[in-house]
This record gives C-alpha cells, structure tokens and sequence, in this order.
C-alpha cells in the first residue's frame, strides 16, 4: 500500500460517525413518513378522522401506541450505552400496559353485553394483524440501525425495546385508517400484533447487536 493511501485509509477510520441519537432521528423520521404514506395509498386514512379525535376511546390509540414508541427510543439511547442495561430499565412498558389493560377493563364493564363480541372481532380483525408488522419494519430497523452504532451490553434486551418502540409507531401510522375505536378491539389485537413484532426484533437483536 502507498504511503498516501494508507494516509486516507486511517483519516477514514478516525472519521466520527453520527452518535445513536442522532441516527435514531435520521432513520425514524422518514420511517414513519414512510409508514403514514403507506396506509394513505394502501387503505386510505379515515373519513372522520378529525371527528375521531373527538372522542377519547379513540385517541388513547394514538397515545398509546405513540407512548410507546417514544418510550423505545428513549431506552434505546440508554441501552446503546455499555452502562445502560438491566430489566429495570422497563418499567415505563410496564406503565402503558397497566393503563391499556385498566383501558381493556374500562371498556368490557362499559359495552353492553350483547355488544361486546363485534366490539372485539370488529370489522378488520386481518387487516390489523398484518399492517401493523408491516408498517414496523422501517421503524424497528431504524432503531436497530442506530443501536448497532452503540455499544450495547445487551442485545436481546435492546431488540426488545427497538421491537415495542418500533412497532408502537408502525401501530400509531395504522391508526389513521383503523375505524375500531373500542379499546376491545385495538388493544387486543394492536397489542397481539406488536408482541409478535417484538418477539422477532428481540431474535433479532440478540445476534445483530452483539459486538
């Protein structure tokens, strides 16, 4: 090798890359614009969507899932870091769920009985369980991406917290087409749909950020 190639060859190697924060922003962003463009020309958003946000059984769809999603990243950036590990770190998760299930709860005492079959199965049962997997790729990849770039510690640990932050956005971007406003319906199946997404990112994780 040349003296001046071997020059370039170390002036790369001491190049910064962009630290995980800031990759997390660079993939995620277009991610979800991606996601969002996907259900506008695959299924179309919502007639009523604005009506919608009238009413509160709806909207905890989007703050749940997109709580989620914020609660990944965020303990994303911790786990990217060798310091940042430990099941402790989860209790946020365990927050949105006890309020999801205090919502499933809410909804069964409050929809009649005969009632709360359609308000379960709804009308799009298939449809959510492969959109929003779907719709998640980009987001867990994006997230996966930037803790690659980390020095994680532990690495199923954090495919799991890129799969539930990930798929909190892809089920956020599905929401503006989904018509089943009872928390029945979303929280069963939204909450089936992104614990198989999880289980595949922690997979994933456990060898893809291993270092």
């Amino acid at each position: 090798m040349k003296t001046d190639d071997l020059i370039r060859a170390l002036a790369a190697d001491t190049q910064a890359e962009p630290p995980p924060p800031r990759l997390i922003l660079i993939g995620l962003i277009p991610a979800l614009a991606i996601a969002v463009a996907l259900v506008w020309v695959t299924f179309g958003f919502r007639d009523d969507l604005l009506q919608s946000f009238g009413n509160p059984w709806s909207v905890m769809r989007f703050v749940l899932t997109g709580t989620l999603g914020l609660i990944g990243v965020r303990l994303a950036l911790v786990l990217a870091r060798p310091e940042g590990r430990g099941l402790g770190l989860l209790w946020p998760f365990a927050a949105v769920a006890a309020v999801a299930l205090g919502l499933l709860v809410w909804a069964y005492l409050a929809t009649p009985a005969e009632g709360r079959q359609m308000a379960l199965l709804g009308k799009t049962l298939v449809t959510c369980l492969v959109a929003i997997p779907v719709l998640s790729i980009l987001p867990v990849t994006a997230i996966l991406v930037a803790l690659r770039k980390g020095a994680t510690t532990t690495p199923a640990l954090a495919g799991f917290v890129a799969g539930l932050g990930g798929s909190g956005f892809g089920a956020m971007a599905y929401s503006v087409h989904c018509v089943e406003d009872s928390p029945l319906f979303y929280v069963t199946w939204y909450g089936l749909a992104m614990v198989g997404v999880t289980l595949v990112s922690t997979l994933i994780g456990a060898r893809f950020l291993r270092w």
